[in-house]
C-alpha cells in the first residue's frame, strides 16, 4: 500500500501532484529520459514522482538557500527518501543556473522527458529555468510550470513561447489570489486542484497545436520599473522599502514603526557589504570595473 501521503507534504494541489505522476509514466520506459524539478523544498513532487515511477531516474535541483530558515530541508528530503525506500532520486545541491548550465554533467546525457519549474519565480528566473533547460530536453518534453497565478511568471512563459514556437501551451489553471489569502474553504479547494496556478508546455515539433499563450498585461510598466530601481543607490533594500510605504500607505502605525526599523537594520548590513558611499543617488551602472572595450578573437 502505497504511504507516501503520510510521509511527504508541502504545497502542492492535488491535481498537479497527480498530472506529474501520470505524466512522468510517459517517459518511464525511455532508459534514455528522466525527469527533472527546480526548486525541491521538503520533497513532496521529486519523491511522489520518484515513488510511483520507481525505474525513471528523478532529479532535483535545490541550494537549499530558501524557506529553509534552520537548514533542515535538506535532511528532511533524504529522511523521507529513505523511509519510502527510493533509491531512483539524486538530489543537485547547487544553485539552478549552475546546475542547469552544467545539467549533462549530472545526468550523464540523460534528455528530460519532464520538466516541473518551481524554483525562484522572478521573472528572470523563470525564464532562465526554461531558456537554460533547453539543450536537455527530450523531443517529446513536457513542461509543467507552478505558480503561474503570478502575472511575472506569466509572462516569462509567454516570453519563451513566443521566442520558441516549437513549444505550445496545452493546458492552464488559475485561481482568484495566492492560497496564503483565500479563505480556509478556498485554500482547501486550491490544494485539490492546482493550488496556484499552473501552465502545461509541450514541445510540439510537428506543429499539430495551435498557438496558445497564457494571460498578461500589454503594460510593461511593471518591468520597466525594475531599471529604476537596480539602478537605485539602495537598490538591494526596494522590498524593506516597499514594505515602509505600504505600512504608511496604511496608516497602520505599529507595522509602520517595525518596518522602519527592519529597513535600518537592513540597510546597516548592506553598508557592512558594499560601499555605498561610492554609489550615486540614482543611475548606478556598476561599470566602474569594467574595461573599455575588448575583441573576441579567433585562436
Amino acid at each position: 500500500m502505497d504511504n507516501s501521503s503520510d510521509i511527504l507534504s508541502g504545497y502542492s494541489g492535488n491535481m498537479l501532484m497527480g498530472s506529474l505522476q501520470r505524466l512522468a509514466t510517459l517517459y518511464e520506459r525511455d532508459p534514455e529520459a528522466c525527469y527533472l524539478e527546480v526548486g525541491v523544498f521538503q520533497g513532496l513532487t521529486l519523491l511522489s514522482v520518484a515513488n510511483s515511477c520507481p525505474k525513471l531516474t528523478c532529479y532535483g535541483i535545490d541550494n537549499f538557500s530558501q524557506f529553509d530558515p534552520k537548514g533542515e530541508n535538506l535532511g528532511i528530503v533524504n529522511y523521507r527518501a529513505e523511509k519510502l525506500g527510493i533509491s531512483n532520486k539524486v538530489l543537485i545541491n547547487e544553485d539552478y543556473e549552475d546546475a542547469l548550465e552544467a545539467l549533462d554533467s549530472h545526468t550523464n546525457n540523460r534528455k528530460v522527458g519532464l520538466y516541473f519549474v518551481d524554483g525562484p519565480h522572478d521573472y528572470r528566473s523563470q525564464l532562465m529555468c526554461l531558456e537554460l533547460a533547453l539543450p536537455y530536453l527530450h523531443e517529446e518534453a513536457t513542461i509543467i510550470i507552478d505558480d503561474c497565478n503570478y502575472r511575472h511568471v506569466r509572462q516569462a512563459n509567454r516570453d519563451f513561447l513566443v521566442t520558441h514556437p516549437e513549444f505550445k501551451l496545452v493546458f492552464e489553471a488559475y485561481t482568484k489570489c495566492h492560497p496564503g489569502n483565500m479563505t480556509p474553504e478556498e485554500e482547501e479547494k486550491a490544494r485539490k486542484g492546482w493550488w496556484n496556478g499552473v501552465n502545461i508546455i509541450a514541445k510540439d515539433l510537428n506543429n499539430r497545436l495551435p498557438v496558445m499563450y497564457p494571460p498578461t498585461e500589454r503594460s510593461r510598466t511593471l518591468y520597466e520599473n525594475e531599471h529604476i530601481i537596480h539602478a537605485a543607490k539602495h537598490s538591494e533594500l526596494a522590498p524593506q522599502a516597499l514594505k515602509v510605504m505600504q505600512s504608511f500607505g496604511e496608516l497602520n502605525p505599529v507595522s509602520l514603526l517595525k518596518s522602519i526599523r527592519h529597513y535600518y537594520s537592513c540597510l546597516n548590513q548592506l553598508k557592512n557589504k558594499a560601499n555605498l558611499a561610492e554609489r550615486f543617488s540614482v543611475t548606478n551602472t556598476y561599470s566602474e570595473e569594467l574595461t573599455s572595450s575588448r575583441h573576441n578573437n579567433l585562436p
